[in-house]
């Protein structure tokens, strides 16, 4: 599925107002209601009334959260025909106390603009999208002789990454720049800001809930104090890394240990299964009764096994399709996760989630990039969210 077409299902609108707005007062923002208890959830509406937007398509409305501590979290969401609206829960971690929502709303979408140095007439880029969710497309990007280029017809939530590649010699090496515009500076082209409370205010408090706050347009302008302004990182990962990075945690994270990639060996399904294949592919590991591992021992010490990161026994090891298997991590003894406290070897299994097929190839030139913030999302203070 296309990522365009993905995030238009993700985002219910509201079209109505209680509320009369001025020329200069054209963003409406509702909360469901004012007062709230740990574990609820807030639901957030916008809508503007001003013609600048009317003829987009697409548009954005930045949220930041601040409780009475000055702690601040941010969000994004796509404004579709004027409109936008999500859910956020409350955890029952959150401190009580008093919170402010902020609005601003700035006439751009997503889009990435880039350079390529040296580019020579470079002609055209493909382009390839992953979201984190495993949604793939990808586009060839017209780049202009001084090696300029954009790309502004993507839309996804959360974070991605986008892999460049050259249509001419895919073997190219490309020295490229990129930018989010959304994670720029704006200027916006309206506010509105509400208050909300987790437990019970006092009474003093409760007629100031749910009201319009006066909302500062250069809260919006300062990205320094509230997110970097843009998060850019290059990388030449294989696959078997970037799938590590996304799924393995804990004690499965070591620099002593040994990875073998299914994903990266096409002859590997050929193999009855992970035990012989393994079979003279890590040092010091022996396996002896090669189709069900029933002997397995490494430096003369006993072997764990665990598929995705749960102990389990040799034979549920054995029985696991080859094409289902995505890694193999190697943990040499003494492995802290061994029975004991690390007294033999280990062995990890990690089976494919979904997407991994489209994990980009090492040889590009991959950036992470920002989407937008799900529709669906829980507040919390502890990073800073879009």
């Amino acid at each position: 599925m296309k990522p365009s077409l993905f995030l238009a299902t993700l985002f219910t609108v509201f079209a109505t107002s209680p509320y009369a707005q001025s020329n200069t007062d054209q963003l409406e923002l509702k909360l469901n209601k004012g007062v709230f208890a740990p574990g609820d959830s807030l639901f957030v509406t916008a809508r503007y009334n001003g013609s600048e937007i009317s003829n987009q398509p697409l548009a954005t409305l930045e949220l930041i959260i601040e409780n009475e501590d000055g702690a601040r979290t941010r969000l994004r969401w796509p404004v579709l025909k004027g409109k936008a609206s999500g859910a956020i829960f409350l955890p029952e971690s959150l401190p009580l106390g008093k919170y402010t929502v902020l609005a601003g709303l700035q006439e751009r979408s997503f889009e990435v603009t880039g350079q390529v140095k040296d580019a020579k007439n470079i002609g055209t880029l493909k382009a390839m999208l992953l979201t984190g969710s495993g949604e793939w497309d990808e586009q060839d990007v017209s780049v202009a002789p001084d090696g300029k280029f954009a790309i502004n017809n993507w839309a996804f939530e959360d974070n991605a990454v986008i892999a460049f590649q050259g249509t001419r010699d895919k073997n190219q090496s490309i020295n490229i720049t990129i930018k989010s515009q959304l994670d720029s500076t704006f200027e916006p082209l309206a506010v509105a800001g509400r208050t909300f409370y987790i437990g019970n205010p006092p009474d003093a408090v409760r007629p100031t809930l749910n009201q319009p706050v006066e909302t500062p347009e250069t809260i919006f302008k300062d990205r320094g104090t509230v997110l970097p302004a843009v998060i850019v990182k290059g990388s030449g990962k294989t696959r078997a890394q970037q799938y590590s990075e996304k799924n393995v945690s804990g004690l499965f994270r070591s620099n002593n240990e040994r990875v073998i990639s299914i994903l990266d060996d096409p002859l590997a399904i050929s193999s009855p299964n992970i035990f012989t294949y393994l079979q003279g592919r890590v040092a010091g590991l022996q396996i002896s009764g090669g189709f069900n591992g029933g002997d397995a021992r490494w430096r003369g010490g006993p072997v764990t096994f665990f598929l995705d990161e749960t102990r389990v026994s040799a034979q549920q090891i054995a029985n696991i399709p080859m094409n289902d298997i995505a890694i193999v991590k190697a943990f040499p003894p003494p492995f802290m996760g061994a029975p004991g406290g690390g007294g033999g070897g280990g062995i990890a299994i990690y089976t494919r989630r979904g997407g991994e097929s489209n994990f980009m190839p090492a040889d590009r030139k991959v950036f992470k990039v920002r989407g937008y913030t799900p529709g669906a999302v829980a507040l919390d203070f502890g990073k800073m969210r879009i």
